[in-house]
């Protein structure tokens, strides 16, 4: 923390202190754009539209300007713009979404939309599709909305922490475009670019317009292998876009159709630092690819007395998922996995024990190579009032259809560069199939008694019907699997979801609030390798109690928001050890305590310095034992704290602009600060994976000039070139410590265009 206060004071006297600070004359379009920065900014992520400041509600609002202005790119970045939220990196397909501490294995915490539409992820082989988020870019979206808090009674499922929404810009009916290209360059590392552009077409005069986006991505890498001889083995290679059609056939009625489109492919960011900084001891190759197809489809009538939106959306998801088990298999050269092979009688001989070693050879190095694919239907019917009367009111209705299929095999790997073995037969081969229908109903409304206070209250029936099955066609004895014929199993629930709110509007500039909301997320059947039955695991469910205040003082000279809630979490979905194979099911409960704080600050014309900030204390109440299992010595016990969560999170931004003379040109100078808390990644000391996570400060700072069209910026993030680790552990079966983390040090050029 201290590392964190004194650079605060460097990077804020290092880039503020800038010559004619004083009363700076800005352009036109800058000061329109000061204005709408304000408490002026409307959010539709309560499903209807309302000014950020007058929302009863968590929510951080981030116009496209700030994420061009402060590299705001992908996924990752927004962890550090927004509080409470926490990203955990593991590598590409590994990326888990956290907000107020919701963490755990299982479905997913946080819901991902793009406009009114969720993306998926897949289960894999351990029904955790919560732990393989997608990543997105922030390109050409109007702003990303995001909800902290269960989501239950709107969003349902999959939203107990709370939901981002990436708003997208719609069509219009002017022509133009934009192009946004930079490249890039990283310490210890290579070079990168990346090339973004979008432009706009009308068709038919206020009737029909088209919005083509495109961008792709491409790194180097800096994590190499020596063990393999290679290098830049975390590369990566983005590419993507979107079309968005917009048809206004009549005043009342808007159709908006969208079709997303994202391939990545590359190498994970992990590494070991027992071999040295940015060096990885993988034995074999682990690549990943994931190719991501959205279609929605979305009409939004004003029928006089009220709106009626319905949306329909599928989604099309094809990952490919490696890993490299060797430490695993490596950890069975004793008596107990010899005896898996060979008799008791032959193990206990020098010689015997000697072939079983040799017979493990024969299976390394290896690779888990598990493609997987996720096909999912969504649709809404949403029927509300349009007017501000004292009496508002939603009502709608949901239904979702999921199909997942995996295929996992084991698959021998060269010795020489960690290849795959062409042409081998796999050692081992399943099939996991995961199969989800959902149906909800739900309804909202909001009652204005009095001038000033509002009452809300939100219900959500849902019911849930999953399946899950599979067969194992190659089984491993070492691994103690067998082959397995076809199999399904089923399972189902019903429930009631609820939220309270009361909000005081106690004057124009001040918002007071509490509410009371729940959330919960499925349950299902495991389908891992070596459990003798199929187990059941159970919803978990939470609440969460909160309270806030928005205020603004000299019109928009301070935004300052604050709020706190108090989360209990029971029922918690787990990853259970048994001590020969982790499971899915139900242990324990948690509270999560925190405070939140959000500050906008506009000193002067063109002055702008902005705070989030989050104090997290996210803690077991119930020891993690399952009903008849020993626990072991490792299992979790009340008082442990949630692992990956920070205890503190901080982010400072500062940004100037100024005119350059009278010809439409100016100055932009920008820093970016945080600093993020130390955790562990597990819940025990005594844990093999009790490593740390977090506890570092980061620097970024961006410079550029810029008119109505064109700019053109310099930057550099990781300032102090830190080593950020976002997530750690071991070597899959092994005891080496893994870490991933953030890039180091990296320089950058971004020209930007517009017609």
């Amino acid at each position: 923390m201290t590392k964190f206060l004194s650079a605060v004071a460097a990077v804020t006297l290092g880039s503020f202190l800038v010559p004619g600070f004083a009363a700076p004359a800005l352009a036109a379009d800058d000061a329109a754009a000061d204005t709408a920065s304000g408490s002026e900014i409307v959010v539709t992520s309560l499903k209807r539209e309302v000014r950020l400041q007058d929302a009863p509600a968590s929510i951080t609002s981030i116009s496209d300007d700030t994420l061009r202005a402060a590299s705001l790119d992908s996924a990752n970045d927004l962890a550090r713009a927004v509080p409470s939220l926490t990203i955990t990196d593991a590598g590409p397909g590994q990326r888990r979404i956290t907000l107020r501490g919701i963490r755990s294995a299982g479905d997913a915490q946080v819901g991902i939309y793009y406009d009114e539409t969720p993306v998926a992820g897949p289960p894999g082989t351990t029904s955790d599709p919560g732990g393989s988020q997608s990543d997105f870019k922030l390109f050409d979206l109007e702003r990303v909305e995001v909800l902290r808090g269960p989501q239950g009674t709107l969003y349902g499922a999959g939203a107990v922490g709370g939901t981002i929404r990436l708003v997208t810009r719609k069509p219009d009916f002017e022509f133009g475009g934009r192009i946004d290209v930079g490249a890039t360059t990283t310490e210890g590392g290579g070079e990168g670019y990346q090339i973004n552009a979008a432009v706009n077409v009308p068709i038919v005069k206020d009737v029909l317009a088209v919005r083509g986006v495109y961008f792709r991505r491409q790194n180097d890498g800096w994590v190499d292998n020596p063990g393999l001889g290679l290098t830049g083995i975390n590369s990566e290679r983005s590419d993507g876009g979107r079309i968005l059609v917009r048809f206004i056939p009549a005043s009342w009625l808007t159709i908006d159709g969208a079709a997303h489109f994202l391939y990545t492919e590359g190498g994970a960011s992990t590494w070991s630092p027992s071999a040295g900084k940015y060096n990885a001891v993988n034995a074999s190759q682990v690549p990943y690819e994931d190719k991501q197809r959205l279609y929605s489809l979305s009409a939004h009538a004003e029928l006089g007395f009220a709106d009626l939106v319905a949306t329909t959306s599928y989604q099309d998801r094809d990952t490919l998922v490696t890993r490299d088990p060797t430490p695993l298999f490596n950890s069975f050269r004793t008596a107990s996995g010899c005896a898996t092979h060979f008799t008791a009688a032959t193990c206990a001989t020098p010689a015997g024990f000697a072939a079983y070693n040799s017979y493990v050879d024969s299976l390394t190095p290896v690779i888990y190579y598990q493609p997987q694919s996720v096909t999912d239907w969504t649709s809404e019917l949403r029927l509300q009032s349009n007017n501000s009367s004292w009496f508002q009111w939603t009502v709608g209705g949901f239904y979702e259809d999921r199909d997942a299929k995996v295929l996992s095999e084991a698959r021998r790997t060269n010795a020489s560069d960690g290849s795959q073995v062409v042409g081998a037969t796999p050692l081992l081969q399943r099939h996991v199939v995961d199969y989800l229908k959902q149906k909800a109903a739900f309804g909202e409304i909001a009652v204005t008694p009095v001038e000033g206070l509002t009452v809300t209250g939100g219900l959500r029936y849902y019911s849930y019907d999953k399946t899950v099955g599979g067969d194992t066609t190659i089984g491993l004895d070492i691994l103690r699997t067998r082959v397995t014929p076809w199999a399904l199993y089923k399972t189902k629930n019903t429930g009631w979801l609820y939220k309270a709110n009361v909000s005081w509007k106690a004057a124009d500039n001040v918002l007071v609030y509490g509410q009371v909301a729940t959330g919960y997320r499925p349950g299902g059947v495991n389908q891992v390798l070596g459990l003798a039955q199929a187990l059941a695991y159970s919803p978990d469910k939470l609440t969460t109690y909160e309270g806030g205040i928005k205020t603004s003082f000299g019109g928009d000279a301070l935004i300052l928001n604050l709020g706190g809630y108090i989360t209990d979490w029971s029922d918690m979905q787990v990853s259970i050890n048994s001590g020969s194979f982790v499971y899915l099911g139900n242990a324990g409960a948690a509270r999560i305590k925190g405070v939140e704080a959000e500050a906008t600050l506009n000193p002067a014309r063109g002055l702008t310095f902005t705070v989030n900030a989050a104090f997290t204390d996210a803690k077991l109440t119930q020891d993690q034992v399952p009903d008849g299992v020993t626990p072991l010595a490792t299992t979790a016990r009340k008082g442990d704290k949630i692992p990956f969560i920070a205890p503190q999170t901080i982010g400072i931004a500062g940004q100037y602009e100024w005119a350059l003379g009278s010809g439409g040109w100016s100055a932009l100078l920008r820093g970016d600060l945080g600093y993020v808390g130390g955790s562990r990644a597990d819940f025990r000391p005594n844990a093999s994976g009790y490593r740390k996570v977090g506890d570092y400060t980061l620097a970024n700072a961006r410079i550029g000039v810029k008119n109505d069209r064109y700019g053109i910026y310099f930057y550099v993030n990781n300032l102090g070139n830190t080593i950020a680790r976002q997530s750690a552990g071991n070597t899959l079966g092994g005891t080496t410590e893994t870490v991933t983390t953030l890039p180091p040090r990296t320089y950058g050029i971004n020209l930007t265009g517009s017609f």
